[in-house]
């Protein structure tokens, strides 16, 4: 009661003088009840405004968030230097790729913008024809952008398949062979039929036999070998030359120069009455094929007869196509990339791929190849038999796969519980 007639007392007071005084009460006299908050401090810039700029403190000038964010997190300056930031300049180029390389593409134009081929030991613009094949043994080993990522790898293996990138390759001496270290890419290991890997040979460099009645197939990518027959015949294998040698055949292979190979061995299987003669050729020797339903051209290095349990393809692909056929067979395959790019189907998943890639297919697993880069060209190395590749290609592509086209000679293999013997 008495706060309500404090209050209507005080109303009054300020509306009859303006502003409440105790003389306006009326009734005993009453003191409002203490309080112990002390009044609020005089506002800064009232006390500020009434000083003279002479006398001002000077105006604190405020610091940018970044800057106290940026002082956090580096070091504090030298006594006399100031603290330096970091700065980024993003310059953001959009090109085109001149229609003469376009139109260049399918004969081997190198990448960027010089009309010349790149040079095998610089890349650039020298005008001197870099050697076939040279991508694949002299691959990158992560795209730029990638290489500063410890542990990045686009190699990746499954049950029924496997990509096996440049970066992955672990070299080691290969076993009897001379001044010669190798990479196994693919080998019964991973469930594969048969063995693929690389050998890199130097000056000085010999070959050991492979393993009873295991056949051999040599392609050579980098340099030149002499191969050696036991009856003393010599033949000179340059760069996209290859050979072929029965099981148990003895020969011997040296180099004088560096030199890179891709090998296949398997364990021949034998047809009674059927025996196989060694071959030495070169792709651009062997005739072209008809491929009906498919536009991709087609050379065998090997012939379809029953003595030979696998083959060896050769498939060039012309800018914009692209295989036809999903495959889903009982064949395996080895594949190596010589050359290019492109996107490749295994099962449910999809690769990126480029030159020096190697792919091992399991049989039945879905395939596919398309190739992306119309200035490149994808050479592809794989087995037929036992192997076969699928692929999806945009662009010029060219590969090799073995495999024996012959039902016939499918039923007459051995096989042991369900498996084909290694």
């Amino acid at each position: 009661m008495i706060n309500r007639e404090w209050r209507e007392q005080r109303w009054r007071g300020s509306r009859a003088g303006g502003q409440w005084h105790p003389s306006h009460q009326v009734g005993p006299t009453y003191q409002p009840p203490s309080t112990s908050v002390p009044p609020p401090p005089p506002r800064i810039h009232s006390t500020l405004s009434l000083l003279s700029p002479a006398t001002a403190p000077p105006k604190k000038k405020k610091k940018p968030r970044h800057r106290e964010h940026a002082a956090r997190l580096l070091p504090p300056p030298a006594p006399g230097e100031k603290m330096m930031l970091p700065r980024l300049l993003l310059l953001v180029v959009a090109s085109a790729l001149p229609l003469a390389s376009v139109a260049a593409g399918a004969v081997g134009v190198g990448e960027g913008f010089c009309s010349a081929e790149p040079s095998a030991a610089s890349g650039g613009c020298s005008g001197v024809r870099p050697p076939l094949y040279w991508k694949a043994t002299n691959p990158t080993l992560a795209p730029a952008h990638l290489q500063d990522l410890p542990g990045f790898t686009r190699s990746v293996y499954k049950r029924d398949h496997a990509l096996i990138t440049p970066e992955s390759h672990v070299f080691s001496p290969l076993p009897d062979w001379i001044n010669t270290l190798g990479a196994y890419l693919i080998s019964p290991a991973i469930g594969a039929h048969f063995t693929m890997y690389l050998a890199k040979m130097h000056d000085g460099s010999k070959s050991a036999l492979p393993p009873k009645g295991v056949e051999r197939l040599i392609f050579v990518l980098q340099g030149s070998i002499l191969l050696s027959e036991e009856s003393g015949n010599t033949h000179t294998l340059l760069v996209d030359s290859y050979a072929y040698l029965p099981a148990n055949m003895k020969h011997s292979v040296i180099s004088d120069e560096v030199t890179t190979l891709v090998i296949f061995e398997r364990r021949y299987t034998t047809i009674e009455g059927y025996h196989p003669d060694l071959i030495v050729g070169s792709t651009d020797k062997q005739p072209l094929l008809e491929t009906p339903g498919e536009v991709f051209e087609l050379r065998k290095l090997l012939p379809t007869s029953l003595p030979y349990d696998f083959n060896i393809h050769i498939m060039d692909f012309q800018p914009g196509e692209y295989l036809n056929v999903k495959e889903v067979h009982y064949n395996q395959h080895g594949l190596l990339l010589l050359e290019g790019q492109g996107i490749y189907r295994l099962g449910d998943s999809w690769y990126p791929v480029q030159s020096g890639d190697t792919i091992w297919m399991a049989p039945f697993v879905p395939q596919w190849l398309v190739s992306v880069n119309i200035v490149f060209i994808i050479h592809g190395i794989g087995f037929c038999r036992q192997l076969i590749t699928v692929a999806l290609l945009f662009q010029s592509i060219k590969y090799v796969a073995t495999c024996r086209t012959s039902m016939f000679g499918y039923l007459k293999m051995p096989f042991k519980n369900g498996n084909e013997l290694l």
